[in-house]
């Protein structure tokens, strides 16, 4: 059986209407991007949208790194520069049979020669996990992999800012 494209079954999951395929396909065709990436861009669909029905199309399940911290031990698994050329990021070291096996988070968890690249790079069986680019990359910053360019890309958490009609009743009535 043939794999699902991630079109038809953001379609079949009713995320997307056949008019705006067809928008993000063409847009795809114009800038030479992954169609995944067209439908971000057009606001068509939330990154976790497409996190959900891309892991479901891989057939591996999807995490979220947030503000997750993974043990140096870990992190010593895979050589940094490794890390950071390949975009991945081990997450946990599962003990069991000779060695165990190594959780590690994927933009593209369908590129199975790069998840054989991991294995072998770590020398333990490979978990892959997918994650969004965004989330990767703020991760791999946030663990020092990459550089504080990268960090700055970011999003940060911004505490809310006052309602400003609220807060000049408050002073008037403060005043009074």
């Amino acid at each position: 059986m043939g794999r699902v494209l991630i079109g038809q079954m953001l379609k079949q999951a009713g995320l997307v209407a056949d008019d705006q395929l067809a928008s993000a396909l063409a847009h795809q065709r114009q800038w030479g991007c992954r169609l995944g990436e067209s439908l971000l861009r057009l606001r068509m669909v939330t990154a976790g949208e497409l996190l959900a029905v891309a892991a479901r199309q891989a057939g591996v399940p999807p995490i979220t790194l947030g503000d997750r911290w993974v043990p140096a031990a870990v992190l010593q698994r895979l050589p940094r520069a490794f890390m950071a050329r390949r975009r991945v990021l081990p997450l946990e070291h599962v003990p069991g049979g000779r060695a165990g096996r190594l959780v590690v988070a994927f933009a593209a968890a369908d590129d199975l020669a790069l998840v054989d690249e991991v294995a072998f790079a770590a020398g333990l069986p490979v978990d892959p996990v997918l994650a969004t680019e965004e989330d990767l990359a703020c991760a791999l910053a946030r663990h020092g992999v990459t550089g504080p360019q990268r960090a700055a890309l970011c999003p940060i958490e911004l505490p809310p800012e006052p309602d400003e009609p609220m807060q000049l009743v408050s002073e008037l009535t403060r005043c009074a």
